[in-house]
């Protein structure tokens, strides 16, 4: 960091991808160790995992919608009930397995950050409200004035960051 508080910038010779400052490096480790040690660690992994099969069957079921359109289109040109029909009831098994799945997901997506938040609000507790901590706080400087307010939102905040899909 320059004397602004501003991280210096990082050079690299032209071609080449410049490497992440130190600081970053280490902060990374550093939340790799702390999940790593989580006791909600494996509940998270399972949720993750569930999570991303989730959403490769709502693309496979996508993708069995685009492939419905022709028939249906098909049993409307040539003016065939009997395939309209067939047509109909198929498309009502996909939009309810993709009904289905993106609830699943929608669901998923809740518990894995009611969870991810527990952990971190477990910790951040700890951290926060040692003997004397939001006492010192509060005299360093107007953001510790209300440390359970600050958790929630810290907590929050890191939450969101984590869980949403860009």
């Amino acid at each position: 960091m320059d004397g602004s508080g501003q991280a210096a910038p990082v050079h690299a010779a032209p071609g080449e991808v410049p490497l992440p400052p130190a600081g970053f490096v280490r902060q990374f480790s550093d939340m790799g160790l702390a999940f790593w040690a989580s006791p909600h660690r494996d509940r998270l992994l399972v949720l993750w995992a569930i999570l991303v099969a989730v959403i490769l069957a709502t693309a496979w079921a996508q993708i069995r919608l685009n492939a419905w359109n022709q028939p249906f289109y098909d049993a409307l040109t040539a003016r065939d009930l009997d395939g309209f029909l067939r047509q109909l009831g198929v498309f009502a098994v996909i939009a309810g397995v993709l009904l289905v799945l993106n609830v699943g997901q929608m669901w998923l997506n809740l518990t894995l950050k009611l969870t991810l938040r527990r952990g971190l609000v477990r910790d951040l507790h700890a951290a926060w409200m040692a003997p004397q901590r939001a006492f010192r706080l509060s005299a360093a400087s107007p953001l510790g004035t209300n440390p359970d307010q600050r958790l929630q939102a810290d907590a929050e905040h890191l939450t969101e960051l984590t869980t949403t899909w860009p």
